[in-house]
């Protein structure tokens, strides 16, 4: 009956992950400056680029559709795949450590900007200030997958067991 309740733990963890992760890069964009600027001209340049585009069209549902779409995989990008990636790799290896959840989710999160241009050349100050405002972000997420879900992954322990073998429910 484990198995049953890892099926509903995982992806119940994975949600709340995503959505406390979302709402502290929304209010680290309100709080700090650097990050608020970025988030602000991204979102400000994206959305008259959108209009602009859209209002040259006959019909721009099709330009709407592939706008919304990416901005999901971005989303999807940032915030979904590293606490999963990290909540797959915590199930194989048995692992329920906070700091293995916070850090890799973190680590992971944080570093996503330099896998995305493939580090060409040195960052600047306020790169690797949004790269740490996304390794918190990551952290959180992985904090709080770790209070659902990573808590009781892998294996039963040992101790846990009374005297039962470890394939038996």
């Amino acid at each position: 009956m484990r198995w049953l309740w890892r099926l509903f733990a995982v992806p119940f963890g994975l949600a709340l992950a995503v959505t406390a992760s979302f709402l502290f890069l929304v209010a680290a964009s309100v709080a700090d400056p650097v990050m608020g600027s970025f988030a602000g001209e991204a979102l400000w340049v994206g959305f008259w680029s959108l209009i602009d585009a859209a209002v040259a069209m006959d019909d721009p549902s099709p330009l709407v559709d592939a706008t919304l779409a990416d901005a999901g995989r971005l989303l999807a990008t940032v915030l979904l795949a590293p606490p999963a990636f990290v909540a797959v790799v915590s199930e194989v290896i048995g692992s329920r450590r906070l700091l293995w959840y916070a850090g890799a989710t973190g680590l992971l999160t944080g570093a996503l900007p330099w896998l995305a241009r493939g580090g060409a050349r040195p960052a600047t100050p306020e790169e690797v200030r949004i790269a740490a405002i996304l390794g918190l972000t990551g952290a959180v997420a992985g904090f709080v997958y770790w209070l659902v879900a990573g808590r009781s992954a892998g294996p039963e322990p040992a101790a846990a067991l009374n005297g039962r073998r470890p394939l038996e429910s």
